[in-house]
């Protein structure tokens, strides 16, 4: 009896676990591209709330300005290629979306078939 690829991946459930890394470094991502910009708008707000004014903000970008920003598109480029892999993994073995089928895989592995 052969098997292809899809069927010994999704039978071995290495495609479902494939998935759920890829998913985590997708949302690990994201948050680190995120943690910059938002950290930089919470420390305007809270000097601005401690100094009871709007504090002075210089508009050009500076060297570290910069860095942030392309570290931010890196990062969000890493969690797109990444979205993008999970998501064409799961289609092609198992013909849904990453979240549908780790909850399909999740019911296959306990063995509850909810509908």
């Amino acid at each position: 009896m052969k098997f292809g690829l899809r069927e010994i991946l999704a039978q071995s459930h290495v495609a479902g676990v494939a998935i759920a890394v890829l998913l985590l470094w997708t949302l690990d991502n994201a948050f680190r591209a995120l943690w910059g910009p938002v950290s930089r708008v919470g420390t305007f707000v809270y000097t601005a709330v401690a100094i009871l004014r709007i504090p002075y903000f210089n508009p050009r970008l500076d060297w570290p300005d910069r860095t942030m920003l392309m570290m931010t598109l890196l990062y969000l480029s890493g969690a797109v290629v990444y979205l993008l892999g999970a998501w064409l993994l799961s289609h092609w073995v198992y013909g849904m979306g990453p979240l549908r089928s780790l909850r399909e895989c999740h019911a296959r592995f306990t063995g509850r078939h909810h509908a």
